[in-house]
């Protein structure tokens, strides 16, 4: 199985607001958390012709602490992306409020995929594409179509829609220190986006915003998948709700499934989309079934919750069964 994964790396930059001069305590985030739930599912599973292709930048001046990450994924093949550029890595400023509140800003974002990396050929060779949006630019709907469309054979891709409906990351607003955070926006191309994709993942404010202005609901979205006719590739839509675990509409079967987490002591959130994304792809290639496939990606999410860093997502015990 090869799964090609498109996302940016991000080193996070946690700021304290009340100590604004303090050195920023770094942390490797964003689609690498994609690239460590990928490799500990295909070192669980034990075959050799697993791999995953990061189809991404390597910032040629962050090399060396990427690849202090990148070296320890065995899965990882280098045949194609990692594409070296001068641009920095995603820097992502987490400005922690005396109350506790979070806002986010990144002031600097790698640039987007172009067709001369993203080629009919490369997705051709793919089994799964996984585009898991994290600045929300990085790849656009005229340079993914181009590769699909062009593809003899089209792998499986699953889109986590996330920053897609967040406002430009590097956007300045003077009133606000660390600039003016991201803020929920519709895409315009909402509907291009769901055309090209077999499943989607999203979280409810994502659900309620990733249409607007034409369509501002849950359940305004699904009436409007399941009567339009105009999505006949997409099978599975997945919400998911935090704590209250995901739901996956399956459009083929004409069936909803529910998935419940296990109650755990969360010690750190990030990633877990990124997790649940990766378990999600990987169960549905090895030809779980849906609603099997839905409750692996909630109960890797929440694992994931009980890590304090990203590193663990390689070594630490799975739950006991």
């Amino acid at each position: 199985m090869r799964i090609g994964i498109i996302g940016q790396p991000c080193i996070d930059e946690i700021i304290h607001a009340a100590n604004p001069s303090a050195v920023p305590k770094q942390a490797l985030g964003g689609v690498l958390y994609s690239y460590a739930a990928m490799e500990r599912l295909m070192r669980e599973n034990g075959s050799k012709n697993d791999s995953m292709v990061p189809l991404t930048w390597l910032s040629k001046q962050d090399r060396s602490f990427l690849e202090s990450l990148l070296d320890k994924f065995t899965h990882l093949e280098r045949s194609a992306g990692l594409w070296p550029t001068e641009s920095q890595t995603n820097r992502v400023q987490l400005v922690y409020q005396e109350n506790g509140e979070r806002t986010e800003h990144c002031p600097h974002i790698l640039p987007s995929l172009t067709d001369d990396q993203l080629t009919p050929a490369l997705l051709e060779s793919l089994d799964g594409l996984f585009v898991n949006m994290i600045s929300g630019f990085d790849v656009d709907i005229d340079t993914l179509e181009t590769a699909l469309h062009g593809a003899a054979k089209k792998p499986y891709v699953h889109i986590d829609i996330h920053a897609l409906v967040l406002g430009s990351l590097s956007e300045r607003d003077d009133r606000a220190p660390f600039g003016g955070g991201r803020e929920p926006r519709g895409v315009k191309e909402w509907k291009r986006w769901l055309a090209v994709a077999d499943s989607v993942q999203m979280n409810e404010l994502e659900a309620r915003w990733f249409a607007d202005p034409d369509i501002r609901s849950e359940p305004e979205l699904l009436k409007y998948i399941l009567l339009s006719n105009q999505f006949p590739k997409l099978r599975y839509l997945i919400l998911t709700r935090a704590e209250r675990g995901a739901t996956l509409f399956d459009f083929e079967n004409e069936m909803v499934y529910n998935a419940t987490p296990p109650s755990v002591e969360a010690v750190e959130t990030t990633g877990s989309g990124d997790v649940f994304g990766s378990a999600f792809v990987f169960s549905i290639l090895s030809d779980t079934r849906p609603e099997e496939a839905l409750q692996k990606a909630v109960e890797m999410a929440s694992w994931n919750t009980t890590l304090r860093n990203i590193d663990l997502i390689l070594d630490a015990p799975f739950f006991s069964s």
